[in-house]
Order: structure tokens, then sequence, then C-alpha cells
């Protein structure tokens, strides 16, 4: 069992997505809070970004395997509507369509820093700007749209920047959209040819937006055998 490890160990500290001028390496993990503002996208509103902005606010854990690369698995709660009123052309005034629709998004994704987030206890302060994608289910939990479905698959993707600063907490900010692959969530069904539905046409969008915060919850450290001389950061 300990020559398994040892050889997981060596293989991951010497692939070159982990090759950093350093001897000594580390595995960590973060546990947080996110709290911001969610929004959406779709048939009342195809572009207006920021548009009726509801409550949203969640749980994340990232799991950082190098200084580039980090496993994120999140949970968010938003809320979302929308009012054909609040828009000033001829067919929506005439529609008058309106929703709104509460959801739970939960991702399991990668995330990529920019910078090298060297998050150690000999290197406390770390900051990069990042971005971010996966694969993801919203969980419906309440609407004013009868006939929505109970939740669909979705695609998270996004960009933020966060910054360390002390070995224990960090914080950061980002914005992350979701392409749902269902078009129920607003209640106007996809326009365009009675019967037919493209599945990446005029699918609802959901936005996050908002600000988080971690506690380091698990670390290891480990050296790498390939390195003979001792080398620091730099």
């Amino acid at each position: 069992m300990k020559s398994v490890r040892y050889s997981f160990l060596f293989l991951v500290c010497c692939l070159q997505s982990f090759a950093v001028n350093g001897q000594r390496y580390a595995i960590n993990t973060d546990l947080g809070v996110f709290a911001g503002t969610s929004y959406y996208l779709g048939d009342i509103n195809p572009r207006r970004q920021f548009y009726s902005p509801g409550l949203s606010f969640g749980a994340l854990l990232k799991h950082n395997i190098s200084p580039h690369h980090t496993l994120r698995v999140n949970a968010y709660y938003g809320q979302f509507a929308g009012n054909d009123l609040d828009f000033k052309n001829d067919y929506q005034q005439f529609r008058a369509g309106k929703f709104e629709t509460s959801l739970v998004d939960a991702h399991i994704g990668y995330e990529f820093n920019f910078l090298p987030y060297l998050s150690t206890r000999e290197h406390p302060n770390a900051h990069s700007p990042f971005l971010f994608f996966g694969i993801g289910y919203s969980l419906v939990v309440s609407s004013t749209v009868d006939d929505i479905s109970n939740g669909y698959l979705n695609i998270p993707f996004g960009v933020g920047y966060k910054y360390r600063f002390n070995p224990a907490i960090s914080a950061g900010a980002e914005w992350g959209m979701r392409k749902t692959f269902a078009d129920d969530m607003d209640g106007v069904a996809n326009p365009g040819i009675t019967g037919s539905y493209n599945f990446l046409h005029n699918n609802d969008w959901c936005s996050y937006v908002g600000i988080f915060i971690t506690f380091r919850i698990f670390e290891q450290s480990f050296s790498c055998p390939a390195y003979k001389q001792p080398i620091v950061y730099k």
C-alpha cells in the first residue's frame, strides 16, 4: 500500500503541470461560503446583464492539487425572475409573460489559476485570477411556472479572482454562467415552428455573481524524490 502511495506522489509532483521550481509540494482543501446575486437570460431577457437580480448564496469546496490546478464542487441557491412588460418592444408588451423561479445549482468542475497559487504554509500569501468550467445540475425549488421541469443538466463556466490572506483563510469573487439544457424556466416556449425544438437554441441561462471566503480544512505536504537538492520557491 505504501509503494502505491509513494508512486502516486512521485507521479503527481513530476508531471509537467506540477513543475514549479521547488522541492516541497502541498495538496490542500478549502471549504467556504458564497454570497451574491443571481439573474436570468432567456426568451424574456435575451441579452441584458444583471437584469432583475435576485438573492444567491451557497457553499463551495476547492481541492488544490497544484499551483495552477484546482478541483471544485459547489452548491448555490439562486432566485431568478423576468417580466415581458420590462421591455419596450410590442411583441413582449403583447405577450406579457412573467415568472419567478428559485433553483439549487450544484456542479463539479475544474479551475485553472493563471498565476502560481502557492498556497503553502511556507508561502501563505497567494493570489490569482482564474477560470472554471464543469458539469452541473439545477434543481427547481419553487416556481410560478406551472409546467416547469423538476431539474435539468447545465454547463457551468466563469471567471474569478482569489487571494489568500494567511495559511488558513482566502477570499475572492467570481462571475459564473450556467447554460441550461431546458427552455421552460421562464414559462415561455422556444419560439419557432410549432412542434419543433432545437436542443441548443434559446435555452435559458442562469448567472451567479458574488464573493466567497474559504477556510483550509486539510493539507498534506510532501517532497518530490525527483529533486535531490532542496530548492525553494521563487
